[in-house]
């Protein structure tokens, strides 16, 4: 079989046809490894708190959509389904309107995402979230979940399954993911645990090129992502872990924000822990748009300012829910482009 088969895209007209064959393979595939693709990283917290990490994916998550998922099922031995293993379900999402940073916009494109399938046929969140709850995906302890650098995938899963915005806690967060997701495991937190140092920033593709794992589809597409995911893990717990986990140790750790309670050395580590995992930019605070802000001092540092973004000029009044006190936007052209 065509390897490339492995992969299959759903849109708005295939979707309950995906989520019945989902069904078919789950039992005997629960290991599921996801990816998810969105648009970026617009806004940063303005205040140091202990669970700035958590702080940070939760304004994101809260202003911007997800564009992707990528859900790749396998056995206990890593073994596939022989027809298809992978979904990649594609939602709504419109240029013109929604929110996003331009270079993940252009990461993806180049990634061969075509945004104007995403504007005529993506997926209706609301639809998603009704079907993926009957699915037997979620609140099921037999169901084993799989992320690399996790944060980021699991927070806009978690958005469209509760139909709301993240908790403002870290703690609350985890309690939610529980509840979803009983057990799941972050590939970067075992590697992370073993001191696998593959020198540099580690990436999910640089890991797999160690493991010779070898990719199906285009890289910062959503299926092959969890694709290569499912492939990297099992090949991990082969070669590092001797097919073994610690469940106390390392069962719901996400990456970067721990388990319930955050770990205040990593979060000191900015460099590492303070960045979309799906992309390499580098976070830059700009001079914000917001014309009425006073006394704020910008560099390439974490500010202590509390700045409010409800007087901005791309704000308009539908909108001033989006952006709350202790918020700063780092990319200034991230509204310029709604249409409202």
């Amino acid at each position: 079989m065509d390897e490339e088969l492995q992969i299959v895209d759903v849109w708005a007209d295939n979707l309950e046809d995906a989520f019945e064959k989902i069904r078919d393979v789950l039992e005997l595939y629960p290991y599921v490894s996801i990816d998810t693709e969105f648009p970026g990283i617009v806004v940063r917290p303005t205040n140091y708190l202990e669970d700035y990490n958590y702080q940070t994916v939760k304004c994101n998550v809260d202003l911007l959509k997800i564009i992707q998922l990528g859900l790749t099922f396998a056995d206990s031995d890593g073994s596939t389904p022989s027809n298809v293993s992978t979904w990649q379900f594609n939602f709504k999402f419109d240029l013109q309107h929604d929110m996003y940073a331009q270079d993940s916009i252009d990461l993806l494109k180049d990634s061969g995402i075509d945004f104007e399938s995403h504007q005529k046929r993506g997926i209706e969140l609301a639809h998603f979230g009704e079907l993926i709850m009957s699915s037997g995906l979620v609140m099921n302890e037999d169901v084993i979940w799989i992320s690399f650098h996790g944060s980021y995938d699991f927070a806009y899963l978690l958005k469209v399954l509760t139909c709301t915005n993240l908790p403002s806690s870290q703690s609350r967060f985890f309690e939610l993911l529980h509840d979803f997701f009983p057990s799941l495991y972050d590939i970067k937190f075992l590697l992370d645990e073993r001191s696998i140092n593959l020198s540099g920033r580690l990436s999910l593709q640089k890991l797999a090129e160690h493991l010779d794992v070898e990719r199906v589809g285009p890289q910062h597409q959503a299926g092959s992502d969890s694709l290569v995911t499912s492939r990297t893990f099992f090949k991990l717990m082969q070669r590092y872990f001797e097919n073994k986990l610690d469940d106390e140790k390392y069962q719901g750790v996400i990456y970067g924000l721990g388990k319930s309670v955050p770990n205040l050395e990593m979060m000191k580590n900015t460099s590492d822990h303070f960045h979309s995992p799906n992309y390499n930019h580098n976070v830059h605070f700009t001079q914000p748009i917001n014309s009425s802000v006073t006394g704020v001092k910008w560099s390439n540092n974490i500010q202590n300012n509390n700045i409010n973004f409800y007087d901005s000029p791309f704000v308009k009044p539908k909108d001033t829910s989006i952006l709350t006190d202790g918020m700063v936007l780092y990319d200034k052209n991230a509204f310029s482009h709604r249409i409202v």
